[in-house]
């Protein structure tokens, strides 16, 4: 990874698609009002390269603005965990937009906030943090001066994009991870800039899936089959799918309702949502997975960096990724011990993916590498989680194929964390029942030895070889 050593700098590629655009909360844009054009903005990114272990990689976008015109697409700052971008895609905001033709956009960020181990054989210091030292996790924000913002400004293809009013249009925002540290303090980034990447439209129906969103049920409306998810990224309306392919709905416990159906969904709950954003602007639920009744006990997920040690009952270290809600006192990106009670519950997020060959229920079967989802009790600190439930919750990484996929394939180059976690290789098992494939590949037959693959998974330390059951594969 090309490394700053003082500022981020926001290396984005925009592309203009045609599709639906979401409200503030989520709902259908319907564009009646015929004098502008409503615009959803979506987010992707690129893996990061190696070098070093990038844990967590939050930054916040600002501003989003359309040029000529100073045409504003955010209606507030949205908080963005830059790392899960490898994997996903996340939609961030919408606006109504004055129809014209545009030829450039300008991103404005703030409050970048790093959070990686140094798996170098030196001190390194980064954006004038304190040096980190040699197999540490560290953290690192700059302090910037105040006339120095961290902005972009990219020309979208050939002479502009014409929006047509009342016609809904999407902005799909590529950020190309290891671009995004920098060696110099700069104001901006020119508009020519060989890192930017225009991103084609994208043909399929719906325009974009949106998977693994937790939120917290705000609201329910039975008869018009939707539900409101707070996230962090702002309130979704979502609506439930009947029908030959009905939404599913996982996880739910008998004590919470007799029958999977839309009756098990109730406000106040935590759940994770799988969704398509359509071409109308409605956000379609395939899957909702029920993660807790209510919120009372915050859930806290992270990447496990040190599956062991610590003072008793201290079993494992992790960095937070997410939290539901917000627990004040604990941020993304901090580094947190997790000392689960002697009771503690160990189980597995079923996220439709069949785990049953594998195990994970006890600290035994904890590895670095893995993500998941601690229920915060009372008794808990800023620094020590105190948690009678671990739930394993699926990673994100990118690796390397070495052997062809007969049952299953094998990646090596892993990401630094997992070398210092003594992990060399991990077989990746799939299924056309619970795996999607992109990029190069559509099947697991189209795997190729010595390609790059980032891959979302549930990790298993499964003994010697270590094991991920995949319900994404993209190889590039």
């Amino acid at each position: 990874m090309r490394w700053a050593r003082e500022v981020l700098l926001a290396c984005a590629a925009l592309a203009f698609l045609s599709a639906g655009c979401v409200s503030d909360t989520g709902g259908q844009r319907t564009g009646t009002d015929t004098n502008t054009t409503p615009v959803s903005l979506l987010m992707t990114g690129e893996p990061v390269e190696g070098g070093i272990s990038v844990l967590s990689f939050e930054v916040i976008l600002t501003s989003a603005m359309l040029n000529p015109g100073n045409r504003q697409l955010l209606s507030a700052p949205v908080t963005v965990e830059v790392t899960r971008l490898q994997a996903e895609t996340t939609l961030l905001s919408d606006a109504d937009i004055t129809p014209g033709t545009y030829t450039s956009a300008d991103l404005t960020f703030a409050g970048p906030s790093l959070t990686f181990q140094n798996n170098t054989a030196a001190n390194l210091s980064i954006w004038g943090s304190a040096p980190c030292p040699p197999g540490a996790i560290c953290t690192a924000a700059p302090a910037l001066p105040a006339n120095v913002k961290l902005a972009g400004t990219i020309n979208l293809p050939g002479s502009g994009v014409t929006l047509t009013k009342g016609t809904p249009a999407a902005l799909l925002l590529d950020l190309d991870l290891s671009n995004m540290l920098l060696n110099t303090v700069q104001a901006d980034l020119p508009g020519n800039s060989t890192i930017a990447r225009i991103v084609p439209a994208a043909p399929e129906d719906p325009f974009a899936m949106l998977e693994d969103v937790v939120g917290t049920v705000s609201a329910k409306n039975s008869t018009l089959s939707n539900f409101t998810l707070q996230t962090v990224q702002g309130p979704y309306s979502v609506r439930i799918i009947a029908g030959a392919s009905p939404t599913m709905f996982r996880n739910f416990p008998p004590s919470v309702c007799g029958s999977a159906t839309f009756a098990c969904v109730q406000t106040g709950q935590i759940v994770a949502v799988n969704m398509s954003l359509q071409p109308d602007g409605t956000l379609l639920a395939s899957d909702v997975l029920f993660e807790d009744a209510d919120s009372t006990a915050p859930e806290i997920e992270g990447i496990v960096v040190a599956a062991t040690g610590g003072s008793p009952p201290v079993q494992f270290r992790l960095v937070v990724l997410r939290e539901t809600p917000d627990v004040p006192g604990i941020a993304i990106g901090d580094v947190v011990d997790v000392a689960p009670a002697p009771a503690a519950t160990f189980d597995v997020d079923n996220l439709g993916a069949d785990t049953s060959a594998f195990s994970f229920t006890s600290s035994a079967d904890l590895m670095v590498g893995q993500q998941v989802q601690v229920r915060r009790l009372s008794t808990s600190t800023a620094t020590q989680l105190d948690t009678d439930r671990v739930r394993l919750r699926p990673s994100r990484f990118t690796a390397n194929v070495s052997n062809p996929p007969v049952p299953y394939f094998t990646v090596n180059d892993l990401p630094p964390l997992f070398a210092a976690g003594g992990i060399s290789q991990i077989q990746v098992y799939t299924s056309p029942l619970f795996t999607e494939f992109f990029g190069t590949a559509t099947n697991v037959t189209q795997i190729v030895v010595n390609n790059s693959v980032t891959i979302r998974a549930q990790l298993f330390a499964n003994g010697p070889t270590s094991a991920a059951v995949a319900t994404k594969v993209i190889q590039h």
